[in-house]
């Protein structure tokens, strides 16, 4: 009886989540026709609660004393679900741009969507052309001085909802372009939903934004310090 009830729910969830990301992305791709600046923004992160909100996550956030919006970030999360960068844009109160898998720039609605935002696509296959992508995230911020790069320095989502290893590519970023690390932790969002399973459980999930990690005093020769330390902060919340 538990596993019927939690199936009507995850499938209640995945409808009113897709309708509302339908509508969203439709109505997303025409405003932005007309407007490229605060409306689009304002309309992006409206559409991202909704969604977020539709699909049964009650999301609450913690340490926003901690950013400055008018500041630029190497913004980093744990990956953990299809919904992160929904979850993301839903409560990050800057404004901020992400490296993003490049074959999702090829999915109906969401493909068209993301070009328009501007998110980077980067290959998980190709070196070259992943290195190519944090290139073009290391310009756009030289570029706009009001936008901050999002980066999953796992790579991948996870499979047990154990925190992977960080790869180097966000951090070089950070390094190159003088910006402080601004951790934001997601905890329980395993729980809502799992990678290699379509349920969704509705529920609440908490985003825990720590204070920014300074970069001023590394550089290549002791980026795996970096790492080590950004990594220590996200592992007091998830294994």
């Amino acid at each position: 009886m538990r596993k019927i009830k939690e199936f009507i729910l995850s499938a209640a969830a995945w409808i009113f989540a897709l309708l509302a990301f339908t509508c969203g992305c439709l109505m997303m791709l025409f405003i932005g026709l007309f407007h490229t600046g605060k409306v689009f923004e304002w309309v992006l992160k409206v559409t991202c609660r909704g969604i977020v909100f539709c699909a049964g996550m009650r999301l609450t956030i913690t340490g926003l004393e901690n950013v400055d919006p008018q500041k630029q970030y190497i913004l980093m999360m744990n990956h953990v679900n299809t919904l992160d960068p929904f979850t993301f844009y839903a409560r990050y109160p800057g404004k901020a741009r992400g490296v993003e898998e490049e074959s999702h720039f090829n999915w109906p609605f969401y493909g068209p969507l993301i070009r328009r935002i501007g998110q980077i696509p980067i290959s998980r296959k190709n070196a070259r052309k992943a290195l190519t992508a944090l290139k073009n995230a290391g310009e756009l911020i030289r570029k706009r001085n009001d936008v901050s790069i999002m980066i999953l320095p796992e790579g991948t989502r996870t499979l047990t909802g154990k925190l992977g290893e960080f790869k180097k590519g966000g951090f070089l970023i950070a390094l190159e372009a003088g910006l402080d690390i601004l951790p934001m932790i997601q905890i329980d969002a395993f729980h809502f939903k799992r990678k290699g399973s379509w349920l969704m459980r509705p529920g609440k999930v908490r985003m825990v934004i720590e204070k920014p990690i300074p970069t001023a005093d590394y550089s290549r020769k002791n980026i795996d310090a970096l790492i080590r330390e950004t990594r220590d902060i996200f592992l007091k919340y998830v294994e």
